[in-house]
């Protein structure tokens, strides 16, 4: 039983529902503050309300804290206490950059049990194709190499857009990061699907045991009295 059967939310809605709130909603929130006249360190420092009230809900709901919402909340309270001493908007923005971090991380530390790949794999593929992968999975281990190589990319290309976005932050008008960080990180996502899936077609799809083949339709009792 997969984990969208058993009722459990996926990895990759999980990883979506992160990077909205930890990383678009703060940004909509800093221009839409900005806009209505809010200066920059009040703007930024707001935006971190959607990350965390998710970290508490997460925990209330689960009752424990995980792994991802540990780090994501460490490295918020980090952030502020950094940002308190030195008064600076751009201590804040670089909180963008390793809470991307933190979801690169999440993802890599996937590789030894169930990488990530494989997991977004199941989840948007239909049943047939879900058990082929599932037996690729358990019987072929070059299939394995390319579930961990996919896994790989998906997290290398976070950990990249966390450094360029630390990067930015020190270096960039404050006003400018938020929207060209935001820009960044969809540019590398959208990188790091096609060439996972690039390399799945060529090198994974070969790999999956064949589609079993269709029943046979029953013959019909009556078709050897046709002749009568």
């Amino acid at each position: 039983m997969n984990a969208a059967a058993a009722g459990e939310p996926s990895p990759q809605r999980e990883l979506v529902m992160s990077m909205l709130i930890n990383a678009v909603a703060p940004i909509a929130l800093f221009y839409g503050l900005r806009a209505a006249g809010v200066d920059q360190w009040t703007a930024l420092m707001l935006g971190l309300v959607a990350p965390a009230v998710a970290v508490v809900h997460s925990v209330i709901t689960k009752r424990r804290i995980d792994m991802l919402a540990g780090l994501i909340v460490t490295v918020l309270l980090l952030s502020v206490a950094l940002s308190f001493l030195s008064g600076s908007p751009r201590t804040l923005l670089a909180r963008d950059g390793w809470i991307t971090a933190v979801a690169g991380i999440w993802i890599l530390l996937t590789i030894p049990r169930i990488p990530y790949y494989l997991y977004a794999l199941r989840t948007f593929t239909g049943a047939t194709l879900r058990e082929r992968i599932n037996a690729a999975w358990r019987d072929t281990p070059a299939f394995r190499r390319v579930m961990h190589a996919g896994t790989v990319i998906w997290g290398s290309a976070l950990l990249l857009d966390a450094v360029s976005t630390v990067i930015l932050a020190y270096t960039m008008p404050v006003d400018s990061v938020p929207l060209i960080g935001a820009l960044k990180l969809v540019t590398l996502i959208i990188l790091a699907e096609v060439i996972s899936q690039v390399i799945f077609r060529r090198k994974g799809v070969p790999l999956l045991p064949a589609e079993p083949a269709e029943p046979a339709e029953p013959a019909d009792a009556n078709s050897g009295q046709d002749g009568r």
